[in-house]
């Protein structure tokens, strides 16, 4: 038996940390994912599995004039 992707896990950790309520930017989230995980985690490691949140219709993203924000999508 292998080892969990890594998607997976740091996927689950974002939906943790989204809040369907109130839409957080990226340097936010990734502050938020880093505290968790105990270690720094790249602006564009966020950006690209929030980019796949929304994709997959699991997160939303908003647009507030040139800052991009996402929150949980309640399903």
């Amino acid at each position: 038996m292998g080892r969990t992707p890594y998607r997976h896990f740091f996927v689950a950790i974002l939906l943790g940390v989204l809040d369907v309520h109130l839409p957080l930017n990226v340097e936010a989230i990734r502050r938020m994912v880093s505290t968790k995980l105990g270690k720094e985690v790249s602006w564009n490691t966020v950006k690209k599995y929030l980019e796949e949140l929304v994709e997959e219709g699991k997160a939303e993203k908003i647009r507030a004039g040139k800052i991009l924000m996402y929150k949980k999508r309640i399903i």
